[in-house]
């Protein structure tokens, strides 16, 4: 390294799992002396951790590696993450990547990218690859301090995947399914906690499925997390509907600090369709199983994601999607169309869906819930919520904050506020905000 400091601009794309780990990365990279700056501007090395859950995933991830090298002549451009494991050859094979770097490699980046620049001191040269198959891989912890940019933290408790949905290509990105150790988590939620966050968002590949070495799983996790003074809340990320048990279902409406906001995976809601994805559960099975939390707690959040042009769906197919989704309390849906992913099954299935089907398809579903996000949030109008306010401003003179159920709330008060919760007295809702008055008194 020179006497000057290096700067480093990164990007990530994709999930929260992903986000973390950027800030992992990021960490890192200052222990070896680079200086964090604005991905948009100048830097000397540009870092995108890349995400393959679609083709527009990957399409997004070569768009921000070329970007990285038109904003910085000369510089060290990494691409890492799940496109990277998964395709190594195609990013090494685009002029503007130098280094690629997989999951497999991703904790020891900060040190492949210091060993990278000394060895082309007179010319960045050829792109090189370090990639290995993720097989028999043990947790890698990836500790970090903060979480920059967020008011909230995020805490990565599990990787990987064992199952075989047919259209997914995350267990070949992310390799088996694995776990942190049981202490390891409440170590990195009490440092966060005494670094100021004050709510944690648990995330992972099928977080559900945590299990330490030591057997202790997600529910028992959660009433040790809650046991942390400093931390008022404890968020879940995405919970499949087959891990969404009794006692986890009990344990979210008792413990008092977890956040009555789910996401349950859908997909689809025909069994037929659910089947050929390889899902593991129908939609009888699917609606019990989030009905456990919002037939006790009518004010929980609840979304989805939901895929609309599988292979072979047909338009009785998408009416049992649309029946069921509109049957269940939901207040906001991700779509996608599907994408096939080489090596899938998927990808080899017959009747596929015309491109033109798909998209009226999502475009049905984007409106439905639209219109269901809107029921809800005008279901709270007069209602108190507490909401944490953002470290930003939505617009100028105003903050926002989110309540427990996952509703964006728009008030109007002192900057001071920030990262604080208060009380908001819900005033009125819209197709595009929701907005209220803080309660007196109730900040803490």
């Amino acid at each position: 390294m020179t006497a000057k400091a290096r700067t480093v601009g990164l990007m990530t794309v994709g999930c929260k799992l992903n986000q973390y780990e950027t800030e992992g990365v990021a960490e890192r990279l200052e222990e070896q002396g680079f200086v964090v700056v604005p991905f948009d501007g100048p830097a000397d090395v540009y870092v995108v951790n890349t995400c393959t859950v679609t083709g527009r995933s990957d399409y997004r991830s070569r768009q921000m590696l070329r970007r990285a090298a038109r904003r910085g002549a000369g510089a060290l451009v990494v691409a890492t993450g799940c496109y990277a494991q998964r395709e190594p050859d195609a990013l090494a094979s685009m002029p503007e990547v130098n280094l690629v770097v997989g999951n497999s490699s991703k904790r020891n980046l900060a040190g492949l990218v210091v060993e990278r620049l000394r060895s082309v001191a007179g010319g960045i040269g050829e792109t090189l690859v370090e990639v290995r198959t993720l097989r028999g891989e043990a947790f890698e912890a990836f500790d970090i301090s903060r979480f920059r940019g967020y008011t909230r933290a995020f805490i990565k408790i599990q990787d990987g995947c064992d199952h075989r949905c047919t259209y997914c290509a995350v267990p070949d990105a992310r390799g088996p399914a694995r776990s942190r150790r049981f202490d390891d988590v409440l170590e990195q939620a009490s440092l966060l906690a005494a670094n100021g966050y004050r709510e944690v968002v648990l995330t992972g590949v099928h977080i559900g499925a945590f299990e330490d070495p030591d057997g202790r799983r997600l529910p028992e996790l959660l009433r040790e997390l809650a046991e942390i003074d400093d931390l008022v809340r404890l968020r879940l990320g995405s919970v499949e509907p087959r891990e969404l048990t009794p006692e986890l279902a009990a344990t979210i409406l008792r413990t008092g600090k977890v956040c009555n906001h789910l996401h349950v995976p859908l997909e689809s809601g025909s069994d037929a369709v659910l089947k050929r994805m390889g899902r593991g559960y129908t939609r009888a099975e699917y609606a019990e199983a989030v009905r456990r939390v919002t037939d006790a707690d009518p004010l929980c959040g609840l979304g989805t994601d939901v895929m609309v042009g599988f292979p072979g769906e047909t338009e009785e197919d998408f009416a049992d999607t649309v029946s069921l989704i509109e049957s269940l309390p939901y207040t906001y849906l991700h779509v996608f169309a599907f994408s096939p992913r080489s090596g899938t099954p998927a990808a080899e299935m017959e009747g596929r869906v015309p491109s033109s089907e798909s998209k009226r398809r999502s475009l049905h579903l984007r409106e439905l819930g639209s219109r269901l996000s809107l029921r809800f949030r005008r279901a709270v109008v007069g209602k108190s919520l507490e909401i944490l306010i953002e470290d930003r401003e939505s617009t100028e003179g105003s903050l926002t904050g989110l309540a427990s159920n996952y509703v964006r709330v728009r008030t109007e008060g002192d900057p001071s506020l920030r990262n604080r919760f208060v009380g908001v007295t819900v005033r009125g809702a819209d197709e595009t905000s929701t907005w209220g008055d803080v309660d007196p008194g109730s900040a803490r």
